[in-house]
């Protein structure tokens, strides 16, 4: 069998700085920047409405003055305007400074969340847009008092120390590690949801088994954030009976030689002219999405549930409820199983490796390692409650797969403190694990047979 390597660039995004203002803009910038905006629509309305150049207006005007005297306008202007400047800037330092305190405790998502946080973006854009509102109002003033201007910077500025308040409270609650979690927790579980076509389109295992092959490698580094399956879809067109293999996931960190993808085909040229049609369907970023992808999710989760977990932070119950988050995804990709495989439409030739499973199954693992490290027999014993718990639904591969784990961790376990709750779930999965046996021995159909218990 004959090989043949190519190495092409992979589809960019553009010139580097338009990729930065697009994602600046889709991550935090759009919604402050509309909001500043109406403020500046607003201040236009108000210079307007003072300046008496529309006689609609006048009643306004009017009816403002009664509240806003003529000589005071201009320094209620003033006072709002350098007062919110320093309000908005001490709160703001003093909020990143407790989202950067969270973040050095939990994980750099934690940043990640406050700029992405819908509520976050419109109270910093009405703090900003009000500043704006109050000088674009000072600085157009004429002869004529800005009454209306005036009324309405008075007005904003108590709706804006109740949202201070709120914007205080809210940042707080965001900065709580349950909270950290369960928003990472939904991103996750929508990103999964998103990657359904690519799974339904795909292949898990190769069909070919000979053919000449051509290799894609990447001459960029980057992590993978996008697999476009219809640039794919229309490359095969071109080769009916080639088979694509990818060697990458969503999420994975790619660096320059790496092998992206592998085409097999029976005409030599073919597989070459298809390897370089690939790298239009190859996406590649600088960070991480985890709007798009499930395993950065799963990372996160992890680093934070391992860090909490070890001797680094000894705090077991962030620890624990990385671990129920974990373990819920992992049930939740258990019963995928049931549902994949009925899309109408045959998958294409494209083999795209699902790692997800697997990196939920190394975390879990990896929180009974870091009870071996921080010596927390807690943690170990809600690693193996949450086996326990996967283990009935687990298809027989996945079964094989944590009972190899365990016999694994035997050793760990047995190096930990004794407790009553350690032993009892203990005592709890070699049950689980016995009745499995039991019932795989009777002939349990589409099973594989189960070794002994492995605690």
């Amino acid at each position: 069998m004959s090989k043949r390597e190519t190495g092409r660039p992979l589809a960019s995004r553009g010139w580097h700085n338009v990729v930065l203002i697009r994602r600046a803009f889709r991550e935090f910038a759009l919604v402050p920047t509309l909001v500043v905006l109406a403020f500046v629509a607003l201040a236009v309305v108000s210079i307007i409405a003072d300046e008496g150049h529309v006689p609609a207006l006048h009643g306004v005007r009017q009816a403002t003055g009664h509240v806003i005297g003529n000589k005071s306008a201009s320094t209620a202007l003033q006072a709002i305007a350098t007062g919110l400047l320093t309000v908005t800037s001490i709160t703001f330092s003093v909020l990143l400074l407790a989202a950067q305190q969270t973040a050095s405790n939990l994980s750099p998502v934690v940043f990640d969340q406050f700029v992405r946080r819908r509520i976050n973006q419109v109270l910093l854009g009405f703090f900003v847009g009000l500043c704006v509102f109050a000088y674009l109002v000072m600085a157009a003033q004429t002869s004529t008092p800005p009454v209306v201007g005036a009324a309405i910077a008075t007005l904003l500025t108590v709706v804006a120390m109740v949202l201070l308040l709120v914007l205080i409270y809210v940042t707080v609650d965001q900065m709580r590690p349950a909270n950290v979690l369960r928003q990472i927790h939904r991103q996750t579980l929508k990103a999964r949801r998103l990657q359904a076509p690519l799974r339904c389109c795909t292949l898990r295992t190769p069909r070919r088994t000979t053919g000449v092959t051509a290799r894609y490698r990447s001459d960029q580094t980057g992590f993978v954030t996008g697999i476009d399956i219809q640039s794919l879809a229309r490359a095969l067109e071109r080769a009916p009976r080639a088979e694509i293999r990818l060697g990458v996931t969503l999420g994975q960190a790619v660096t320059y030689g790496d092998v992206i993808a592998t085409v097999y085909d029976d005409d030599e040229g073919v597989a070459r002219s298809l390897a370089h049609d690939i790298r239009a369907g190859i996406l590649l970023d600088q960070w991480r999405d985890i709007s798009r992808d499930a395993t950065t999710g799963v990372a996160e989760i992890t680093n934070i549930a391992w860090t909490s977990g070890s001797t680094s932070k000894h705090s077991p119950q962030v620890a624990r409820q990385g671990l129920d988050i974990l373990k819920d995804l992992t049930a939740r990709r258990l019963d995928e199983d049931d549902a994949d495989g009925h899309d109408a439409d045959p998958p294409l030739s494209v083999v795209y490796p699902d790692t997800y499973l697997d990196q939920l199954l190394d975390s879990i693992y990896g929180l009974l390692v870091v009870a071996h490290e921080s010596h927390q027999h807690l943690t170990a014993a809600h690693v193996l409650d949450a086996y326990r718990a996967l283990l009935p639904q687990a298809p027989p591969d996945v079964r094989h797969r944590v009972l190899a784990d365990l016999a694994r961790g035997r050793v760990l376990l047995d190096q930990l403190p004794t407790s009553a709750m350690l032993d009892d779930a203990r005592a709890a999965l070699e049950r689980t694990v016995a009745d499995l046996h039991r019932r795989t021995s009777v002939g349990e159909e589409g099973t594989r047979e189960v070794a002994g218990t492995p605690l």
